[in-house]
C-alpha cells in the first residue's frame, strides 16, 4: 500500500533560470560597496564575489548565511531548559510558561500480516486524526528498554515503544486551558479508538509518570548533538525529513523503530492544519510557476517546474475535493549512553530512511531550535514541515512498531524479526483466551506447559485448572508445581486442596466426551467463585466438542459458556486442538473462535479452506504453516501468532524449564514479578531512585561518556584556554579600543596606514579602526568555530 507525496514547494523567483532574488540583491550590494570603496576595480570585485556567494553553496547553503548562522550560534545560549510543572489538573498539566498540556496514549498495532482492507482501515483512522482536527498536536513515539531479568524465559531485555499524542494550549485563563485540553484529548481519544487501535486519555499519576518520562529538565547543545541533564541514554543526535520520495509504503516510520540499533530511537511527528493564507500562497505560487515554466529555456529547470506545477495542482485539487491538507514534519532522535552509541544509532536511522528514498537533514547551527522541536514542552522552532495530504501523512503509521512487551505479562516466545522476547499479559485483554492449533508433535503442548510454569511465577494468587483427556501430558508439570490431580471418573464433588488442579480420565481410550463436557462446566463454576485470576487449559478440546466425528452439542455449549461468560471474571482459557476445522463446522464453534483474542498456529499438515477463510490467512501464510519447525530435532519450535502481535514466534525454554519437563523436578517459584517501568517523579523536580528510561535520575549522576570524549590534546588544549571566554567578553575589550583609537587620532594627529579613496586622513583613520574591529571579530568567530569543531562531542 503506497501513499503519494508531493515535492517541496520552491517559492523563490530565479533570474536566468538560476539566481534567486537574494542572490541578486547581495550581488548589487557588493557592487555598490566596491564602487564606493575602490573604483574602478571595486565594482568588478564585488560582482565576482556576489557570483561566488551564489554559486558556492556547501551542503546547499550560502556561505554568507553560514557566517550569519555561525555568529548567531556563538551568541546564543548553549543550553535549552524545559519549563517547570506548576500544578496538575484533571487530565492536564500547567507549566510555568503558561501552557496547559494533555496526553493521549495510543496502543501499538502490528499491521504487517493484516489483510489489505484491515491495513487501509487502520491508516484511515490516523488520516482522520491528522486531517480532521483544526489545531496543532504532536505524536511522540518513544522507545525504552524493559528489564526481563526476573521474567523467566530467554532474553534479559526487550525494547518497547510508547506512543503519545501531545496537546499544548495557551489560554487566557488556566480554567479555560484545562477545558480546551480536555475537549481536544477526548476528541483525539475517540478518533483513535477504532479499527485495531486503542487510545486512552491519561490522568492522575499515569499522566505525571508519562510527563516525567518525556521530561529532560535541561540540555547542553552543540553542533553535533545535545546531552540531557538526567535519564539514561543522555547523549543524543537528531535528524529530520527534508524531502519525501514520490511514493512511500505504509508504516515507513515504524520501519525505523523496528530496525535493530545499538541505542534507542524516538520519533516526533508535528501536525498543523493548513491555513487559508497558505492556500492563497499556493495559488500564487502555482500562477508564478506556470509563468516561469513558459519563460524557462533550460530542460532541467523545466522538469523541476513541471513537477512543482503538478504537485501544486494535486494539492489544490485534493483540498477542493474535501481531503484536508496538513503541515507535516518528522524528526528522529537517536539516544545513546555515549557519543559513539548515539552516532551509530543515528546512522542506522539514516540508513533505513535512505533505503526508502527519504532525504534527511541535521540542524547544525540550529540545534537549539532542533532540541525544542523534538521536546514535548516547546513549540516546533526548526519548522521543517511540508504541506501534504492527510492520507499521505498517515502513511508513516508509527503505531506499527513491534511493541511485543505488555507490562506484567509472561514471555511466550521470541519475535523472529528482531529476536526480541514477546511478553503478553492475557489478563489485560478484552477476552484473555488463546487457541493453540497444531499437528501432533508440533510443539503446542510444550508451549502450553511453558505458559503454565511462567504464569505461576508471574501472577500472584493464580488459580490453574488443566483438563487433560490424554492423561499423560501435564501430570509431571502439575506435580512439580505442587498441584493435585482429580480423576473425573470418581466424581467432581470433593473440594480442591490446591490452587493448581489437573482433571484427567481413568482410561483415555474410552469415550469420555460427556464426562469431559461436565468437567468444563464444573471448572467454570469453580473459577467463577474466586476473585483471583484463573487460567483454564483444555487440551485436546476436539474430544469435547465432537463425538464420533459429529458435533457434540453439549460439549460445544460447555466450552462456549466458558469462553463467552468469563470475559469479566478474570478467567483466561487456553483451547488446545490439532486443527480448527472442528470449530468452523458450526456457527457456535465459529462464535467461540470470534471470542478468542489470540490464536497460535503451530505446524500443520494441511489447512482447510474454511479455516483459511475464517482466519483470513493469505496463501503465503498457509504455506508457511506447513514449514514451521516443530522442535523434534531442534532445540526450539515455531508458531504463527495472530492477535496482540502478528508475527512468527520462536519458542524455546530455559535449561531449568526443560529439566522440569524432562524429569519433573520441583521448584521454579523463585522468580518474582516482571520489572514494570513506572516513573514516579514530577517534571521540574529532582528525581530519585534507579531510572529505567526517560525522565528519571540514574544511580550515577554524572553523564556516562567515554574517556576519549573528555580528553583534549595539543592544539585543542590551547584553544580551550584561549577561547574559554565568551564572544561578548571579547567585544567589551574590542569596542573601547576602537573609540580609544579615534580619540587618539584627533589628539595626536595619528595618520592612517593608507588613505582610502576620497576620504580625509582623519576619516581614513576611523575606517582603519572600524575595519580592524570587524576583522578581529571575524577572526575571533572563526577561532571559536574551530575550537568547537575540534572539541565537539
Amino acid at each position: 500500500m503506497k501513499a503519494e507525496f508531493p515535492g517541496s514547494i520552491d517559492g523563490s523567483v530565479r533570474f536566468i533560470d538560476r539566481y534567486t532574488v537574494w542572490d541578486a540583491l547581495c550581488t548589487v550590494a557588493l557592487v555598490l560597496a566596491g564602487w564606493a570603496v575602490a573604483r574602478p576595480l571595486g565594482p568588478f570585485v564585488g560582482a565576482a564575489l556576489g557570483v561566488v556567494l551564489a554559486e558556492v553553496t556547501p551542503n546547499g547553503e550560502r556561505i554568507d548565511k553560514k557566517v550569519v548562522d555561525e555568529l548567531r550560534y556563538v551568541l546564543s545560549s548553549p543550553k535549552v531548559v524545559c519549563p517547570k510543572l506548576s500544578k496538575m489538573g484533571d487530565g492536564s498539566a500547567v507549566f510555568d510558561d503558561g501552557y496547559v498540556m494533555g496526553v493521549v496514549e495510543v496502543s501499538s498495532c502490528d499491521i504487517e500480516h493484516l489483510p489489505e482492507p484491515d491495513k487501509r482501515a487502520n491508516r484511515d483512522v490516523v488520516a482522520e486524526l491528522l486531517s480532521g482536527l483544526d489545531y496543532r498536536f504532536e505524536i511522540h513515539s518513544r522507545q525504552r528498554h524493559v528489564d526481563l531479568s526476573e521474567c523467566n524465559g530467554p532474553g534479559d531485555t526487550a525494547t518497547a515503544t510508547d506512543h503519545y499524542v501531545v496537546v499544548r494550549v495557551s489560554a487566557s485563563t488556566v480554567a479555560k486551558g484545562h477545558h480546551e485540553v480536555k475537549d481536544r484529548c477526548t476528541e483525539i481519544r475517540n478518533t483513535l479508538t477504532a479499527a485495531d487501535l486503542r487510545a486512552e486519555r491519561l490522568t492522575g499519576q499515569r499522566l505525571k509518570a508519562v510527563l516525567n518520562q518525556l521530561y529532560f529538565r535541561k540540555a547542553k547543545v552543540s553542533q553535533g548533538g545535545y546531552v540531557v541533564a538526567q535519564g539514561r541514554k543522555p547523549v543524543r543526535r537528531m535528524t529530520y525529513v527534508s524531502e519525501y520520495p514520490e511514493q512511500m509504503s505504509l508504516g515507513w516510520i515504524a520501519d525505523v523503530l523496528n530496525a535493530e540499533s545499538p541505542g534507542l530511537v524516538d520519533v516526533v511527528q508535528v501536525v498543523e492544519p493548513v491555513s487559508d493564507r497558505q492556500r492563497d500562497w499556493m495559488d500564487r505560487i502555482l500562477a508564478r510557476t506556470d509563468a516561469e515554466l513558459s519563460a524557462s529555456w533550460k530542460p532541467f529547470r523545466q522538469a523541476g517546474l513541471q513537477r512543482q506545477k503538478q504537485d501544486l495542482e494535486d494539492l489544490i485539487e485534493a483540498d477542493a475535493s474535501g481531503e484536508p491538507l496538513v503541515n507535516y514534519g518528522v524528526y528522529f532522535v537517536a539516544r545513546g549512553e555515549n557519543r559513539v552509541e548515539a552516532e551509530e544509532t543515528l546512522e542506522t536511522v539514516q540508513s533505513v530512511l535512505n533505503r526508502s528514498g527519504v532525504d534527511t537533514g541535521e540542524p547544525g547551527l540550529y540545534f537549539n531550535r532542533g532540541v525544542k522541536s523534538v521536546s514535548a514542552f516547546h513549540r516546533d522552532r526548526l519548522k521543517k514541515k511540508e504541506i501534504v495530504p492527510g492520507s499521505s501523512a498517515a502513511a508513516g503509521f508509527a503505531f506499527a512498531a513491534y511493541d511485543t512487551v505488555e507490562p506484567g505479562g509472561i514471555v511466550v516466545g521470541e519475535d523472529h524479526r528482531n529476536n526480541m522476547p514477546v511478553v503478553l499479559d492475557r489478563f489485560s485483554w478484552e477476552a484473555g483466551h488463546t487457541a493453540v492449533m497444531g499437528k501432533i508433535g508440533s510443539g503446542k503442548t510444550y508451549w502450553t506447559g511453558l505458559t503454565l510454569v511462567r504464569s505461576v511465577q508471574e501472577y500472584d494468587d493464580l488459580e490453574i485448572y488443566v483438563i487433560d483427556p490424554k492423561k499423560r501430558d501435564y501430570g509431571g508439570i502439575v506435580e512439580a508445581l505442587k498441584g493435585e490431580t482429580v480423576v473425573i471418573d470418581n466424581g467432581l464433588s470433593r473440594s480442591r486442596s490446591s490452587n493448581i488442579t489437573r482433571y484427567t480420565v481413568q482410561d483415555p481410550s474410552r469415550d469420555n466426551t460427556a464426562r469431559l463436557a461436565e468437567t468444563v462446566r464444573h471448572v467454570y463454576r469453580e473459577a467463577s467463585k474466586t476473585d483471583s485470576k484463573s487460567l483454564v487449559v483444555i487440551d485436546e478440546v476436539h474430544r469435547i466438542i465432537t463425538r464420533a466425528d459429529e458435533i457434540y452439542r453439549d460439549g460445544l455449549q460447555a466450552v462456549s459458556t466458558l469462553v463467552r461468560e468469563s470475559r469479566d471474571k478474570d478467567i483466561a482459557a487456553t483451547l488446545v486442538t490439532q486443527n480448527a476445522d472442528e470449530f468452523v463446522r458450526s456457527t457456535e464453534g465459529e462464535n467461540i473462535l470470534r471470542n478468542i483474542d489470540c490464536n497460535l498456529f503451530f505446524r500443520q499438515r494441511d489447512v482447510d479452506s474454511e479455516v483459511t477463510d475464517f482466519f483470513h490467512l493469505s496463501e503465503k501464510e498457509s504455506s508457511e504453516l506447513r514449514k514451521l519447525r516443530s522442535g523434534t530435532k531442534l532445540p526450539f519450535s515455531e508458531a504463527l501468532v495472530r492477535g496482540p502481535v502478528n508475527t512468527r514466534l520462536r519458542i524455546e525454554s530455559t535449561r531449568p524449564e526443560h529439566t522440569l519437563f524432562e524429569n519433573g523436578i520441583e521448584g521454579l517459584r523463585s522468580g518474582g514479578n516482571n520489572n514494570r517501568v513506572q516513573p514516579s517523579n514530577t517534571p521540574g523536580q529532582a528525581s530519585s531512585g534507579v531510572e529505567t528510561d526517560g525522565g528519571h535520575q540514574s544511580k550515577d549522576t554524572e553523564t556516562n561518556t567515554s574517556d576519549s570524549d573528555s580528553e583534549r590534546y595539543g592544539l585543542a588544549e590551547v584553544f580551550n584556554l584561549t577561547f574559554a571566554g565568551p564572544l561578548g567578553l571579547f567585544e567589551y575589550v574590542l569596542y573601547p579600543t576602537f573609540f580609544a583609537a579615534l580619540l587618539l587620532s584627533f589628539v595626536t594627529g595619528l595618520q592612517p596606514f593608507h588613505p582610502i579613496g576620497p576620504f580625509t586622513p582623519k576619516d581614513s583613520v576611523g575606517l582603519d579602526a572600524a575595519l580592524s574591529v570587524v576583522s578581529a571579530e571575524i577572526l575571533w568567530v572563526l577561532g571559536l568555530s574551530l575550537y568547537r569543531w575540534m572539541t565537539q562531542p
